[in-house]
């Protein structure tokens, strides 16, 4: 079950944190994903295009494909890194919990 939940979480935080943007060359290469990025996107070219504002402004995962052609890529060694360190982390936890019970 742990590896189940830790897939999910890890699979959900692209689109759930957002990452803060300090400059034009991280808009066109964001980097999104916890605790390692392992999605990439070009924010210019996914809709994120038109943004007009100053730096540094936070960006969620571009997600609006009826507008606009969505660029993304996923690492998969680092999204596979990702899915261990929060299954390890949970494995601790609840190693520590159990521990903490008897």
């Amino acid at each position: 079950m742990l590896p189940i939940i830790s897939f999910f979480i890890v699979s959900v935080t692209p689109f759930l944190i957002p990452v803060n943007v300090e400059n034009y060359q991280e808009f066109q290469d964001a980097k999104f994903g916890f605790p390692i990025p392992f999605v990439r996107q070009n924010l210019y070219e996914s809709g994120a295009g038109s943004y007009e504002e100053g730096f540094p402004h936070w960006f969620g995962l571009q997600t609006d494909v009826l507008d606009h052609v969505i660029d993304f890529r996923i690492i998969s060694t680092n999204y596979f890194f990702s899915v261990s360190i929060i299954y390890v982390c949970f494995l601790v936890s609840y190693h520590l919990f159990r521990k903490r019970r008897k």
